[in-house]
Protein backbone atom coordinates (compact mmCIF):
# COMPACT_ATOMS: atom_id res chain seq x y z
CA UNK A 1 0.00 0.00 0.00
CA UNK A 2 1.30 3.66 -0.89
CA UNK A 3 2.06 6.42 1.35
CA UNK A 4 0.60 9.18 1.62
CA UNK A 5 1.91 12.82 2.08
CA UNK A 6 -0.27 15.73 3.19
CA UNK A 7 1.24 19.21 1.77
CA UNK A 8 -0.43 22.64 2.80
CA UNK A 9 -0.15 25.48 0.31
CA UNK A 10 -0.40 22.75 -2.60
CA UNK A 11 -1.62 24.44 -5.65
CA UNK A 12 1.50 27.01 -5.85
CA UNK A 13 5.06 27.41 -5.66
CA UNK A 14 7.20 25.24 -3.86
CA UNK A 15 4.56 23.16 -2.71
CA UNK A 16 3.00 22.83 -5.98
CA UNK A 17 6.31 20.93 -7.23
CA UNK A 18 6.77 19.06 -4.00
CA UNK A 19 3.32 17.39 -4.58
CA UNK A 20 4.51 16.45 -8.20
CA UNK A 21 8.24 15.01 -6.72
CA UNK A 22 5.96 12.80 -3.94
CA UNK A 23 3.91 11.85 -7.03
CA UNK A 24 6.12 10.86 -9.23
CA UNK A 25 7.65 8.74 -7.00
CA UNK A 26 4.42 6.45 -6.35
CA UNK A 27 3.25 8.25 -2.96
CA UNK A 28 -0.57 9.06 -2.49
CA UNK A 29 -1.33 12.59 -1.88
CA UNK A 30 -3.73 15.01 0.86
CA UNK A 31 -3.63 18.31 -0.92
CA UNK A 32 -4.56 21.59 0.82
CA UNK A 33 -4.91 24.91 0.12
CA UNK A 34 -8.08 27.43 -0.10
CA UNK A 35 -9.04 27.61 -3.69
CA UNK A 36 -11.34 24.58 -4.12
CA UNK A 37 -11.43 24.70 -8.04
CA UNK A 38 -7.42 24.64 -8.23
CA UNK A 39 -7.15 21.82 -6.09
CA UNK A 40 -9.46 19.83 -8.15
CA UNK A 41 -7.52 20.54 -11.32
CA UNK A 42 -4.83 20.27 -9.83
CA UNK A 43 -5.99 16.49 -8.03
CA UNK A 44 -6.72 15.43 -11.90
CA UNK A 45 -3.68 16.39 -13.64
CA UNK A 46 -1.49 14.10 -10.31
CA UNK A 47 -4.00 11.31 -11.01
CA UNK A 48 -2.47 10.95 -14.60
CA UNK A 49 0.58 9.51 -12.11
CA UNK A 50 -1.38 6.73 -10.78
CA UNK A 51 -1.75 7.72 -7.45
CA UNK A 52 -4.51 9.17 -5.35
CA UNK A 53 -5.47 12.36 -4.48
CA UNK A 54 -7.57 13.93 -1.84
CA UNK A 55 -8.11 17.26 -2.13
CA UNK A 56 -9.12 19.67 1.11
CA UNK A 57 -10.03 23.07 0.54
CA UNK A 58 -9.42 24.88 3.79
CA UNK A 59 -8.11 28.14 4.90
CA UNK A 60 -5.71 27.73 7.74
CA UNK A 61 -5.97 31.31 8.76
CA UNK A 62 -9.36 30.22 10.74
CA UNK A 63 -8.70 28.80 14.27
CA UNK A 64 -10.34 25.69 13.34
CA UNK A 65 -8.07 24.62 10.27
CA UNK A 66 -5.94 22.02 11.80
CA UNK A 67 -8.46 20.19 13.63
CA UNK A 68 -11.01 20.18 10.03
CA UNK A 69 -8.24 18.66 8.20
CA UNK A 70 -6.96 16.28 10.59
CA UNK A 71 -10.96 14.99 10.89
CA UNK A 72 -10.86 15.05 7.01
CA UNK A 73 -8.28 13.11 6.95
CA UNK A 74 -9.33 10.40 9.77
CA UNK A 75 -12.73 10.29 7.91
CA UNK A 76 -11.07 8.83 5.00
CA UNK A 77 -9.07 6.41 6.38
CA UNK A 78 -5.86 8.10 5.76
CA UNK A 79 -2.57 7.34 7.59
CA UNK A 80 -0.38 10.48 6.89
CA UNK A 81 3.40 9.74 6.53
CA UNK A 82 4.74 12.87 5.63
CA UNK A 83 3.31 15.92 6.98
CA UNK A 84 4.53 19.13 4.57
CA UNK A 85 3.82 22.36 6.12
CA UNK A 86 4.29 24.54 3.37
CA UNK A 87 1.31 27.15 3.88
CA UNK A 88 2.51 30.63 4.20
CA UNK A 89 2.04 34.30 3.56
CA UNK A 90 3.75 37.88 4.25
CA UNK A 91 1.24 40.78 4.26
CA UNK A 92 2.69 43.57 2.37
CA UNK A 93 3.78 46.97 3.89
CA UNK A 94 5.39 48.42 6.97
CA UNK A 95 4.20 46.67 10.24
CA UNK A 96 2.73 50.48 11.53
CA UNK A 97 0.41 50.11 8.41
CA UNK A 98 -0.70 46.68 8.92
CA UNK A 99 -4.09 46.32 9.94
CA UNK A 100 -4.58 44.16 13.26
CA UNK A 101 -6.71 41.43 10.66
CA UNK A 102 -3.82 41.23 8.93
CA UNK A 103 -1.36 40.34 11.52
CA UNK A 104 -3.46 37.95 13.31
CA UNK A 105 -4.23 36.20 9.73
CA UNK A 106 -0.32 36.04 8.86
CA UNK A 107 0.10 34.78 12.40
CA UNK A 108 -2.59 32.27 12.28
CA UNK A 109 -1.42 30.98 9.03
CA UNK A 110 2.44 30.57 9.32
CA UNK A 111 2.16 29.68 12.64
CA UNK A 112 -0.52 28.50 14.86
CA UNK A 113 -1.72 26.62 12.33
CA UNK A 114 1.58 25.31 11.61
CA UNK A 115 2.06 24.45 15.13
CA UNK A 116 -1.75 22.49 15.51
CA UNK A 117 -1.10 20.35 12.56
CA UNK A 118 2.71 19.34 13.73
CA UNK A 119 0.94 18.31 16.80
CA UNK A 120 -2.52 16.66 15.60
CA UNK A 121 -0.31 14.59 13.17
CA UNK A 122 2.59 13.97 15.38
CA UNK A 123 0.45 11.41 17.43
CA UNK A 124 -0.24 9.21 15.20
CA UNK A 125 3.37 8.51 13.76
CA UNK A 126 4.65 8.53 17.17
CA UNK A 127 1.83 5.36 17.46
CA UNK A 128 3.05 3.56 14.80
CA UNK A 129 6.87 4.83 15.38
CA UNK A 130 7.48 6.41 11.95
CA UNK A 131 6.54 9.44 9.83
CA UNK A 132 8.51 12.79 8.51
CA UNK A 133 7.47 16.16 8.61
CA UNK A 134 9.04 19.00 6.44
CA UNK A 135 8.51 22.70 7.91
CA UNK A 136 9.03 25.62 5.92
CA UNK A 137 10.88 28.34 7.11
CA UNK A 138 13.43 31.36 5.40
CA UNK A 139 16.46 32.37 5.25
CA UNK A 140 14.36 35.64 6.77
CA UNK A 141 14.45 33.66 10.21
CA UNK A 142 18.56 33.84 9.69
CA UNK A 143 18.88 37.61 10.00
CA UNK A 144 16.35 40.27 10.97
CA UNK A 145 15.08 42.02 7.87
CA UNK A 146 13.07 45.49 7.92
CA UNK A 147 10.12 45.77 6.00
CA UNK A 148 9.91 41.89 6.80
CA UNK A 149 9.41 42.00 10.51
CA UNK A 150 6.28 40.10 10.80
CA UNK A 151 7.55 37.44 8.39
CA UNK A 152 10.67 37.06 9.61
CA UNK A 153 9.80 36.72 13.05
CA UNK A 154 7.09 34.15 12.40
CA UNK A 155 10.10 32.16 10.18
CA UNK A 156 12.33 32.26 13.17
CA UNK A 157 9.44 30.61 15.29
CA UNK A 158 9.55 28.05 12.56
CA UNK A 159 13.42 27.09 12.64
CA UNK A 160 13.41 27.47 16.78
CA UNK A 161 10.22 24.92 17.19
CA UNK A 162 11.19 22.45 14.89
CA UNK A 163 14.48 21.88 15.59
CA UNK A 164 14.12 21.78 18.98
CA UNK A 165 11.38 19.11 18.18
CA UNK A 166 13.68 17.32 15.84
CA UNK A 167 15.52 16.93 19.50
CA UNK A 168 12.63 15.75 21.47
CA UNK A 169 11.75 12.92 18.84
CA UNK A 170 15.10 11.30 18.69
CA UNK A 171 14.35 7.13 18.77
CA UNK A 172 10.80 7.49 18.08
CA UNK A 173 11.37 6.83 14.12
CA UNK A 174 9.51 10.38 13.83
CA UNK A 175 12.07 12.92 11.89
CA UNK A 176 11.39 16.83 11.80
CA UNK A 177 13.13 18.76 8.95
CA UNK A 178 13.48 22.22 8.65
CA UNK A 179 14.13 24.30 5.36
CA UNK A 180 15.00 27.67 4.75
CA UNK A 181 14.74 28.64 0.98
CA UNK A 182 16.09 31.94 -0.44
CA UNK A 183 14.40 34.05 -2.93
CA UNK A 184 12.42 31.99 -4.94
CA UNK A 185 10.95 32.91 -8.50
CA UNK A 186 7.04 32.48 -7.73
CA UNK A 187 4.56 35.54 -7.42
CA UNK A 188 5.26 36.22 -4.03
CA UNK A 189 7.86 39.21 -5.02
CA UNK A 190 5.46 40.48 -7.55
CA UNK A 191 1.75 40.19 -5.01
CA UNK A 192 4.23 42.05 -2.04
CA UNK A 193 5.89 44.57 -4.92
CA UNK A 194 9.53 43.54 -4.50
CA UNK A 195 10.13 41.86 -7.52
CA UNK A 196 12.88 44.14 -8.19
CA UNK A 197 14.75 43.55 -5.32
CA UNK A 198 18.38 42.60 -5.60
CA UNK A 199 17.34 39.30 -3.64
CA UNK A 200 15.00 38.34 -6.72
CA UNK A 201 17.05 40.04 -9.21
CA UNK A 202 20.00 38.23 -8.50
CA UNK A 203 20.21 35.43 -5.80
CA UNK A 204 16.17 33.95 -6.43
CA UNK A 205 15.98 30.15 -7.64
CA UNK A 206 13.41 28.37 -9.76
CA UNK A 207 10.49 26.76 -7.72
CA UNK A 208 10.87 23.11 -9.01
CA UNK A 209 14.82 23.49 -8.71
CA UNK A 210 13.92 24.48 -4.45
CA UNK A 211 11.48 21.55 -4.33
CA UNK A 212 14.02 19.24 -5.32
CA UNK A 213 16.41 20.18 -2.62
CA UNK A 214 13.90 20.28 0.13
CA UNK A 215 12.62 16.67 -0.93
CA UNK A 216 15.88 15.23 -0.57
CA UNK A 217 16.37 16.71 2.81
CA UNK A 218 13.06 15.51 3.88
CA UNK A 219 13.88 11.82 2.59
CA UNK A 220 17.30 12.25 4.31
CA UNK A 221 15.59 13.49 7.87
CA UNK A 222 18.53 16.30 7.33
CA UNK A 223 17.88 18.71 11.06
CA UNK A 224 17.65 21.86 9.05
CA UNK A 225 18.64 22.61 5.50
CA UNK A 226 19.40 25.66 3.56
CA UNK A 227 18.58 25.70 -0.37
CA UNK A 228 21.83 27.12 -2.99
CA UNK A 229 24.97 27.43 -2.05
CA UNK A 230 24.81 31.50 -2.00
CA UNK A 231 21.97 31.14 0.52
CA UNK A 232 24.69 28.70 2.67
CA UNK A 233 27.20 31.38 2.17
CA UNK A 234 24.81 34.08 3.56
CA UNK A 235 24.01 31.53 6.27
CA UNK A 236 27.30 31.48 7.89
CA UNK A 237 28.47 34.67 7.14
CA UNK A 238 25.42 36.05 9.15
CA UNK A 239 26.98 34.61 12.47
CA UNK A 240 29.91 36.97 12.12
CA UNK A 241 28.13 40.44 10.97
CA UNK A 242 27.47 42.88 13.84
CA UNK A 243 23.35 43.65 14.03
CA UNK A 244 23.62 46.84 12.15
CA UNK A 245 25.54 45.44 9.53
CA UNK A 246 22.81 42.55 9.55
CA UNK A 247 19.77 44.84 8.93
CA UNK A 248 21.65 46.86 6.44
CA UNK A 249 21.69 43.49 4.26
CA UNK A 250 18.63 42.67 4.69
CA UNK A 251 17.13 45.94 4.30
CA UNK A 252 18.78 45.99 0.77
CA UNK A 253 17.84 42.64 -0.42
CA UNK A 254 14.73 42.69 0.27
CA UNK A 255 14.00 46.40 -0.74
CA UNK A 256 11.56 48.46 1.15
CA UNK A 257 7.94 46.75 0.49
CA UNK A 258 6.14 48.78 -1.47
CA UNK A 259 2.89 47.47 -2.81
CA UNK A 260 2.31 47.29 -6.81
CA UNK A 261 -1.08 49.23 -5.71
CA UNK A 262 0.69 51.96 -3.73
CA UNK A 263 2.75 52.86 -6.99
CA UNK A 264 -0.70 53.65 -8.76
CA UNK A 265 -1.76 55.81 -6.20
CA UNK A 266 0.99 57.75 -6.00
CA UNK A 267 0.82 58.43 -9.79
CA UNK A 268 -2.22 59.09 -9.40
CA UNK A 269 -1.39 61.47 -7.29
CA UNK A 270 1.19 63.68 -9.26
CA UNK A 271 -1.59 63.78 -11.80
CA UNK A 272 -3.30 65.93 -9.11
CA UNK A 273 -6.04 63.08 -7.70
CA UNK A 274 -6.26 62.35 -4.10
CA UNK A 275 -7.09 59.16 -2.40
CA UNK A 276 -8.99 58.64 0.99
CA UNK A 277 -6.23 55.78 2.34
CA UNK A 278 -2.90 57.55 2.32
CA UNK A 279 -1.25 54.17 4.02
CA UNK A 280 -0.43 51.30 1.65
CA UNK A 281 -2.75 49.18 0.33
CA UNK A 282 -2.45 45.67 2.32
CA UNK A 283 -1.39 42.25 0.65
CA UNK A 284 -2.54 39.34 2.05
CA UNK A 285 -1.00 37.45 -1.00
CA UNK A 286 -4.65 36.54 -2.62
CA UNK A 287 -4.30 35.72 -6.33
CA UNK A 288 -7.33 36.22 -8.67
CA UNK A 289 -8.80 32.68 -7.53
CA UNK A 290 -8.58 34.01 -4.09
CA UNK A 291 -5.64 31.12 -3.03
CA UNK A 292 -3.20 33.06 -0.42
CA UNK A 293 0.20 32.55 -2.25
CA UNK A 294 3.01 31.28 0.11
CA UNK A 295 5.97 33.61 0.40
CA UNK A 296 6.89 30.39 -2.50
CA UNK A 297 4.02 31.37 -4.72
CA UNK A 298 2.79 30.06 -8.12
CA UNK A 299 4.67 30.05 -11.29
CA UNK A 300 2.22 29.83 -14.53
CA UNK A 301 2.09 25.91 -15.40
CA UNK A 302 -0.04 26.29 -18.10
CA UNK A 303 2.19 28.52 -20.00
CA UNK A 304 5.01 25.94 -19.77
CA UNK A 305 3.65 22.87 -20.24
CA UNK A 306 0.97 23.98 -22.85
CA UNK A 307 -2.10 23.91 -20.65
CA UNK A 308 -2.44 19.87 -21.33
CA UNK A 309 -5.31 18.66 -18.58
CA UNK A 310 -2.22 16.05 -17.73
CA UNK A 311 0.72 18.13 -17.52
CA UNK A 312 2.30 16.23 -14.94
CA UNK A 313 2.95 13.21 -16.71
CA UNK A 314 5.31 14.46 -19.55
CA UNK A 315 6.48 16.96 -16.12
CA UNK A 316 7.64 13.71 -13.85
CA UNK A 317 10.10 14.99 -11.86
CA UNK A 318 13.47 13.08 -11.60
CA UNK A 319 15.80 13.74 -8.81
CA UNK A 320 19.45 13.06 -10.45
CA UNK A 321 22.42 13.57 -8.39
CA UNK A 322 24.45 14.79 -10.40
CA UNK A 323 22.52 17.98 -11.40
CA UNK A 324 23.48 19.03 -8.01
CA UNK A 325 27.06 20.78 -8.08
CA UNK A 326 29.31 20.68 -5.66
CA UNK A 327 27.76 22.01 -2.70
CA UNK A 328 25.21 19.25 -2.70
CA UNK A 329 21.78 19.68 -2.90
Amino acid sequence: MAQTALVTGATSGIGESLCLLFASDGYNLVTVARDKEALEKQADELRCLDIEVTPIACDLSNPDAARTIFERVRKAGIEIEFLVNDTGYSPAGRFAELPIADIRSMIQVSVTSLAELTNVFLHPMLDRGHGRILNMSSMMAKTPCPYNALYGAAKVFVLSFSTALARELRGTGVTVTTVCPGATRTNFPRNAGIEDAPAWKYFSMDADETAIRVYRALMRGELCAVTGWYNKIGAFGTRFMPMGFQLMAGEWLMGARKHPLREEEDEHRSDGSTCSDDRAPRSSGDDKNGERQHAHGKDDRKKRDGGSACFHSSRRMTIDPDDWGWFGW
